[in-house]
C-alpha cells in the first residue's frame, strides 16, 4: 500500500435507484460485481419509492446517486467509471479529482461537504489553486471556497501550503497565493507578502500592495477598538 492509498477494504458504497430509471439496473448489476471481486467492502442499495425520507437527509432530487466513501456521484456511470471512482475514494490524490468534477460543475456544497468531512481535501483546494491547466470554472470555485474558510481555523493547516506557492514559478499562482493569505486577515502574514514587493511581476507587485493595505487597515482598526475598550 503506497502513501497515497487507503485501505479499499473500508470503502462502503450506497446507491439510491428508482423503479422507473433508466440505467439504475445496468449500475447495480456493475456495482454487484465489483463488489463480488473485492474491489469495496460494502454495498447498500436503496429504493428512493420506498425510503422519500433518506432521499431527503441526503438532498437527493434524481437517480441514480452513488455515494462511493465520501464522494457523492450523481446520474449514469459505466462500470469503468465506477471502478475509476472506487480507486479514487481509496486514495488521498482522488481527492483532488472529485473536487475538480464538483468545482467543474459548480456544486460548492458538495465540495465544502468534502472539506468537512475529509481533513486533507482543504489541502487538494489549495493545489488546484497552483494547477496553471485548470479550467476557469474551477479556479473559480476554488476562489468561493478559499473566500468562505480563510478566516476560520479550518483554514489554518493550509497557509504555509499557500506560503510557499508565493514562490512559485507562474506569476498567477503567486498573486493568488498572496490575495488568499490576506484574506485570512492574520497580520503575522505581513513580512512575507511584503517580499513580493520585489516581484518580477508588476501585476504579483501590485497584488502584494493592495494585500498589505488591507492589513494594515485591519491593524489601524484593531488599534482603535483597542483604544476605545481602554
Amino acid at each position: 500500500m503506497t502513501k497515497d492509498t487507503k485501505n479499499n477494504g473500508s470503502i462502503a458504497v450506497l446507491m439510491l435507484m428508482g423503479t422507473q430509471c433508466t440505467y439504475c439496473d445496468a449500475m447495480m448489476q456493475a456495482l454487484t460485481a465489483l463488489l463480488k471481486n473485492g474491489e469495496f467492502a460494502q454495498l447498500k442499495i436503496v429504493n428512493i419509492e420506498q425510503d422519500m425520507q433518506l432521499a431527503s437527509q441526503l438532498g437527493v432530487r434524481s437517480v441514480p446517486w452513488l455515494q462511493i466513501g465520501s464522494f457523492e456521484l450523481s446520474g449514469s456511470r459505466t462500470r469503468q467509471e465506477l471502478q475509476q471512482w472506487i480507486k479514487r475514494a481509496s486514495s488521498v490524490s482522488g481527492l483532488t479529482e472529485y473536487l475538480k468534477e464538483v468545482l467543474s460543475e459548480g456544486d460548492i456544497a458538495r465540495a465544502k461537504k468534502l472539506i468537512k468531512n475529509e481533513d486533507k481535501a482543504l489541502q487538494s483546494v489549495i493545489h488546484l489553486m497552483a494547477d496553471t491547466g485548470a479550467k476557469i470554472n474551477i479556479r473559480l470555485g476554488v476562489g468561493v471556497l478559499i473566500e468562505e474558510l480563510a478566516e476560520h481555523d479550518v483554514f489554518k493547516p493550509v497557509i504555509p501550503l499557500l506560503i510557499d506557492y508565493l514562490s512559485h514559478s507562474d506569476a498567477r499562482v503567486r498573486g493568488d497565493a498572496c490575495h488568499y493569505l490576506s484574506l485570512t486577515k492574520d497580520i503575522s502574514l505581513l513580512p512575507v507578502i511584503e517580499k513580493l514587493l520585489a516581484d518580477e511581476s508588476d501585476e504579483v507587485k501590485e497584488i502584494a500592495a493592495d494585500s498589505i493595505e488591507d492589513l494594515n487597515l485591519l491593524i489601524e482598526s484593531l488599534s482603535v477598538e483597542n483604544g476605545r475598550e481602554q
